[in-house]
């Protein structure tokens, strides 16, 4: 029959009707989109890159359409930690994933500091770390300033910027001894300021130091407007400091001068916008009139000043400059308040100068006002930071009584104590008197040197001896409550000559070394307690028994080596005056001859020694004595 499909045709007809009704069914079975919608949690998130399923998609805030099923979303941004989440998306869902990104913490590195002397305190950005060898972890990357600040005498203290790096230890091998075959020289003067000039050359203004000198003979110049120059020849010896006093006696003729000095050597100063040169600098006539003096340094505030010359007045300037760093002011409602930066006073309210960049304590105390305390960052500026401070008023009195006894717990002087550890400060001076045995009668005096060391002299008697000694005592107060040094004693003496049963004579005469280790307990301000461990040398002239005075035995000297330990106890009564007690044994060695039969009776030497006494206290202390 014409017109019908064959048998062929229909196949293929169901075979197409059943594909379209099947695609149609997975058509229907597809499940719908989902959506995610990612957001910022604070600022610092805005704009931030997006990345969905490792491929870019855009930034924050965002929304996209996702199909179901599991996705990663990160989030980043320079500077902050990668925000990293695995989410299931469902069909149709809406999913908000708010986003807060965390800052990356700081690079840091690490610094190893050695140094030529173990034990030395190491400052960090002004704080102290540790001593040396030391290792310091966790430093920001960047710049750091190192220290090792000076112990003493023949130590030079240093001073470097290091930069650290990220991952890495930085290495800084500190030199803090001086060399030994090279001394130095400090020249103090009774005239401030004074130019001071080594084998002619100019080295400073007075107080003037100078490292890294010869053994031997040096030429030292002072000059000082309205004085004549003064001239000494000193001796300096390697591996030591010298300190030279010049004294100003004699006073110059009359001159018109212009005398101008710096702290800083490398200034350059401008006279009436004229250069001449680095301080100091001497115009000698003068010119009569006004004039207008600059001084400036690479890295130092400028310094201006205007002075005059006239028949009756020089023109004499010293301009102190200070390194460059944040111009801060200060303010506070109480007019006598004090300021504090990082523990160290910087004068009275309203306080105006520089401070290095970076962070710093910055106290403002006033007498009947609670303290206020506060840190701040300091960047770098021109311009002026001004911190103003509102101080409240104490609520309970100021206790006058412990005020007083703090300040006597800091009284160099009224601390003072001559059988300690401890050296006598700096700029003191300590007068002994004292009676006891065998020593009948002495008298000591002691005076400070540098922080670690002082000098002193004695005289004892017991009527057959008189003896004469120097000593100097290097030690170390380890706290407000202890301290621990050493004593030198080398001295001799002399007495009258003694005759033998037969009329002839025989000289009394000694030498001895004295060397004490000694170790006290101090308690500011009332006194100290002190006990010591000493090896003694004598050499005895006697030459009589030491139970019998009058029985000759020898004429040869009698040596004795002696181990001795002793004690004291030191009580402040006044704030120039202490009185002391003091015993001390043999533990070790014979009996010295010279101290037996002393006022007949024949008694040997007891080997037990005690006396009793009181020290007058003067002078003024210097600061970091």
């Amino acid at each position: 029959m014409q017109g019908l499909p064959s048998v062929d045709g229909l196949v293929r007809i169901v075979i197409v009707i059943g594909l379209l009704a099947s695609s149609a069914e997975v058509a229907a079975q597809e499940p719908a989109p989902g959506v995610v919608v990612i957001t910022a949690g604070d600022e610092a998130t805005l704009g931030a890159s997006i990345r969905l399923d490792g491929k870019p998609a855009g930034s924050v805030p965002l929304r996209e359409t996702l199909a179901p099923g599991r996705h990663l979303i990160q989030v980043g941004q320079r500077g902050f930690v990668t925000f990293a989440k695995w989410v299931d998306l469902e069909s149709g869902q809406v999913l908000t994933i708010p986003v807060i990104l965390r800052p990356r913490e700081a690079k840091r590195g690490s610094l190893l500091v050695t140094a030529d002397v173990t034990g030395l305190p190491v400052f960090i950005d002004g704080q102290q770390r540790g001593a040396t060898p030391l290792v310091v972890d966790g430093l920001t990357a960047g710049e750091h300033m190192v220290e090792i600040r000076s112990p003493g005498d023949g130590y030079r203290p240093f001073a470097k910027v290091v930069t650290i790096t990220a991952d890495q230890r930085v290495t800084v091998d500190a030199s803090i001894r001086i060399a030994p075959d090279l001394g130095s020289l400090r020249v103090i003067t009774n005239v401030p300021g004074a130019v001071i000039s080594l084998d002619g050359t100019d080295i400073g203004v007075s107080p003037a130091a100078k490292g890294g000198l010869t053994s031997g003979e040096h030429v030292v110049m002072a000059r000082a407007t309205g004085y004549e120059p003064v001239e000494r020849t000193v001796t300096v010896v390697a591996g030591r400091e010298r300190v030279v006093s010049v004294r100003f006696t004699t006073a110059s003729t009359d001159v018109a001068r212009i005398l101008i000095r710096a702290n800083v050597p490398a200034a350059s100063i401008s006279i009436d916008g004229e250069d001449y040169g680095a301080p100091p600098v001497t115009i000698e006539p003068a010119e009569l009139g006004t004039h207008t003096v600059v001084v400036r340094a690479a890295g130092y505030r400028e310094v201006r000043r205007t002075c005059s010359v006239s028949p009756a007045r020089n023109c004499e300037v010293y301009a102190e400059l200070f390194p460059l760093g944040v111009p801060v002011r200060v303010e506070a409602n109480v007019s006598d308040a004090q300021l504090f930066v990082d523990g160290e006073l910087r004068g009275p309210m309203p306080w105006e100068g520089d401070l290095p960049a970076g962070s710093h304590r910055i106290e403002v105390r006033a007498e009947g006002y609670h303290t206020h305390t506060e840190q701040v960052r300091l960047e770098k500026s021109m311009r002026v930071r001004l911190i103003q401070v509102i101080l409240s008023v104490a609520s309970v009195p100021v206790n006058e009584t412990a005020r007083d006894g703090e300040a006597d717990r800091k009284d160099e002087v009224r601390n003072t104590v001559t059988h300690a550890g401890a050296p006598v400060p700096v700029g003191v001076a300590a007068l002994d008197f004292s009676a006891g045995w065998p020593w009948l009668a002495s008298l000591s005096l002691r005076a400070g040197l540098t922080k670690f060391l002082d000098i002193g002299v004695w005289l004892g008697t017991f009527g057959r001896l008189t003896d004469v000694a120097i000593s100097t005592k290097a030690g170390w107060k380890v706290s407000d409550n202890f301290s621990l040094g050493g004593d030198l004693q080398i001295g001799g003496g002399a007495g009258p000559a003694q005759r033998d049963l037969m009329g002839n004579k025989h000289p009394t005469n000694n030498f001895f070394i004295n060397l004490d280790a000694i170790f006290s307990l101090h308690f500011p301000p009332r006194g100290a307690l002190s006990i010591w461990m000493a090896m003694d040398f004598n050499s005895d002239r006697w030459d009589f028994a030491d139970r019998n005075s009058n029985e000759f035995v020898t004429n040869s000297r009698q040596n004795v080596v002696r181990g001795r330990l002793g004690g004291s106890l030191e009580i402040v009564v006044t704030r120039k005056w202490n009185v002391w007690f003091e015993v001390e044994g043999i533990v070790a060695g014979d009996r010295r001859r010279v101290l037996g039969d002393v006022f007949g009776g024949g008694r040997p030497d007891s080997k037990v020694y005690a006396r009793v006494g009181a020290t007058f206290k003067f002078g003024r202390a210097k600061e970091d004595s």
